[in-house]
């Protein structure tokens, strides 16, 4: 498994250099065109005076995170299309040289395409490249060695990475932090309720094994926080939902992988009121759990 370390773009150069939200539809591959290392190309990407951004840059010891998944990019060279707007932009280091970093750099990259495609649900069509949204010669050195060879290496590991899901269950783990408490235990589907001792929730995170999750609070005072679809409790902005605020009431819609049907739903409630599936409004459901107002202190999900 390949090591990712962030080192996100601050949301005061959202508007230059990332001013939309995403829902990532797929991947676009790159080759950076230099030999500067995966933490070098973020830095630039970050202090640059370019508005270029790219979610990750892959090197041959690491892949770095300059962009939130949920957030675009501007790489693709299409504008407003597909490529910025819905893909997540994945730049292979050390390709003006090649040699044997640059083929490290690009397993690594295979490493952490599989990682993205496992995490989204998505099959191997969803893997795309530069070239296919501008006329530029991009992923070069990659397309040079061979633009099949590569996804075949793609398919190959996804293929050894499979387990297989007995009747397509799908788990859904969360943890809640208090200021009593801290981080608590992680809560496996609805085994048990995220909270203690009737301490108020003030974060949430969750995440599933397969597809992704979006999901969101708000506060005891009204504030609705944004949307986040990562789970990571030491990342406060884009791991978890929350403002140190007690919660009232939680959010959550469930995306069903596309080799997955029926779709499956998030299933959830706050405290002892009744439960919640995705965003309904339907059969007396107010799209979202809990009450406005009254403090959280408990929390359960599970995917159906």
């Amino acid at each position: 498994m390949i090591k990712i370390r962030k080192n996100l773009l601050p949301e005061s150069l959202y508007d230059w250099k990332s001013p939309y939200e995403m829902k990532p539809t797929r991947i676009v591959v790159h080759n950076t065109a230099n030999d500067a290392s995966a933490d070098a190309e973020i830095n630039y990407m970050i202090h640059g005076d370019s508005e270029v951004s790219y979610h990750y840059a892959v090197d041959d010891i690491e892949a770095v995170q300059g962009l939130p998944e949920n957030r675009n990019g501007w790489h693709a060279g299409d504008g407003n299309g597909k490529g910025n707007r819905e893909g997540i932009a994945i730049e292979i280091c050390y390709s003006k040289s090649g040699g044997e970093r640059f083929i490290k750099a690009e397993q690594n990259a295979v490493e952490l395409i599989v990682d993205i495609l496992k995490r989204y649900g998505w099959s191997i069509d969803k893997v795309t490249k530069h070239q296919d949204y501008m006329d530029k010669y991009c992923p070069h050195r990659t397309l040079d060695m061979g633009w099949d060879r590569f996804i075949k290496m793609i398919e190959k590991r996804l293929n050894e990475s499979k387990i297989p899901q007995k009747d397509n269950n799908i788990n859904v783990f969360a943890q809640g932090y208090t200021k009593e408490d801290g981080w608590l235990p992680e809560v496996k589907n609805n085994n048990d309720y995220v909270g203690y001792k009737n301490h108020a929730l003030r974060y949430l995170a969750m995440g599933t094994d397969i597809g992704y999750l979006k999901y969101r609070i708000t506060t005891i005072t009204g504030k609705v926080l944004p949307w986040v679809t990562q789970y990571n409790i030491n990342d406060l902005i884009n791991g978890c939902a929350g403002n140190g605020e007690p919660i009232a009431t939680v959010e959550v819609y469930f995306y069903t992988p596309d080799s997955i049907r029926p779709y499956k739903k998030a299933k959830y409630k706050v405290n002892d009121y009744d439960w919640q599936y995705d965003n309904e409004t339907t059969n007396g459901q107010d799209g979202y759990a809990g009450i406005k107002g009254v403090v959280a202190t408990k929390f359960e999900i599970v995917i159906e």
